[in-house]
């Protein structure tokens, strides 16, 4: 029985060392299980959130990481790149409105970082800011970072669609303008995935503000040099 343990031992400890040889990341299933179950809840979220909302007919949509994946989705996709927050595009003028939907989901209206966000309430033994766990907003109509070179889009002509799970996201037009506007690296992983679905149509790339066209022939360069596209 010892030789045994002792074998499977060797046998693991070769396969991390040829691992860590070939620069590759050993990842325990624990952890890719512990990942799949987050963004199980993070749908499950963004449902609860979305359906509060749309029955107390509060105009909104959900941006960021979750709406690319809805659209992957849609578009019969199977993958589903890890996202760690739930981000809403919403009215500043409906703030009130969204306040009284989402109480009854536990979430209260806070100021973190100077980042509006609906968050649970914090627990007395919890020292860790809830932050991540709570629904971050985004103000329609409004630049995020005065230097943005356009606004996020308005909510008046209700640019949304129903994602696969239920919830309302904001259509690929928009969003793709959001992540060229943003432009960190995961926006560009993210407008990297819009360009393999093939969901930037030339339609789209013709509509978009010279600034941001240049952003996304950047992004199509460096997917190809890359060799992902």
């Amino acid at each position: 029985m010892k030789s045994k343990r002792r074998a499977n031992r060797v046998h693991e400890d070769s396969v991390y060392y040829g691992a860590a040889s070939a620069g590759v990341v050993v990842m325990e299933g624990r952890r890719l299980d512990e990942a799949e179950q987050y963004m199980r809840s993070l749908r499950a979220k963004a449902v609860k959130v979305s359906k509060a909302l749309t029955d107390a007919g509060v105009p909104h949509a959900v941006i960021g990481g979750m709406a690319v994946l809805a659209h992957a989705l849609r578009a019969g996709q199977g993958f589903e790149r890890m996202t760690r927050d739930l981000d809403i595009l919403i009215k500043r003028t409906d703030l009130e409105r969204v306040a009284q939907a989402l109480q009854p989901l536990d979430f209260r209206y806070r100021q973190i970082m100077g980042i509006p966000a609906f968050v649970p309430p914090q627990k007395p033994d919890q020292k860790k800011s809830r932050f991540q766990e709570g629904v971050h907003i985004v103000w329609a109509g409004e630049r995020v970072r005065p230097a943005d070179p356009v606004p996020a889009p308005t909510l008046d002509s209700r640019p949304v669609v129903l994602a696969p799970d239920g919830y309302v996201c904001l259509d690929v037009e928009n969003l793709l303008r959001m992540k060229l506007t943003s432009f960190r690296l995961k926006d560009q992983v993210h407008v990297q995935d819009l360009l393999q679905i093939g969901l930037i149509t030339k339609k789209i790339e013709a509509a978009l503000p010279a600034d941001l066209r240049k952003r996304l022939e950047h992004v199509k360069e460096e997917t190809k040099r890359e060799g992902l596209g």
